[in-house]
């Protein structure tokens, strides 16, 4: 994997995507296994009990899922990846600072099944994604 494609699809998760940017959310890696990626509380995305809104961890969830499902030397200017199914399981409150590992656990075709561990700065798991996920390369030019 070229470090530099990764450092530049990071980027634009991150930086170029407003929701991903209103959350928040940061690539603290991005292999070809796998990526991870983390969100701190801030008042603005809690829930009002002291937590991390679930539809963050959601959001979370979500984002990393997409990005662990293509390949980044493979992921061309153009190509589309979008959510087809998720479920998030909620399994205890999201405080503090937040790692989701994503893996794609399944790669062949335009559909890619992908696992996701929320866990906070203790360790603990605190919530659990399966999603699935359309990955579309982007159309070649029509012949003339």
């Amino acid at each position: 994997m070229s470090s530099d494609r990764a450092a530049t699809l990071a980027h634009w998760w991150q930086e170029r995507i407003p929701f991903n940017r209103r959350c928040h959310i940061r690539v603290a890696s991005w292999t070809d296994d796998g990526v991870s990626m983390e969100v701190d509380s801030t008042d603005e995305l809690s829930n009002g009990v002291g937590s991390i809104h679930g539809g963050v961890v959601a959001t979370l969830v979500d984002t990393a899922a997409n990005a662990a499902a293509i390949t980044v030397d493979d992921f061309g200017p153009g190509s589309l990846v979008a959510t087809v199914s998720m479920t998030v399981h909620y399994v205890g409150p999201a405080r503090g600072h937040l790692v989701a590992t994503a893996t794609c656990v399944r790669r062949g075709g335009t559909l890619r099944s992908v696992t996701v561990d929320v866990r906070d700065d203790t360790g603990s798991v605190v919530a659990h994604g399966i999603v699935v996920v359309k990955v579309s390369a982007a159309a070649a030019p029509a012949p003339r």
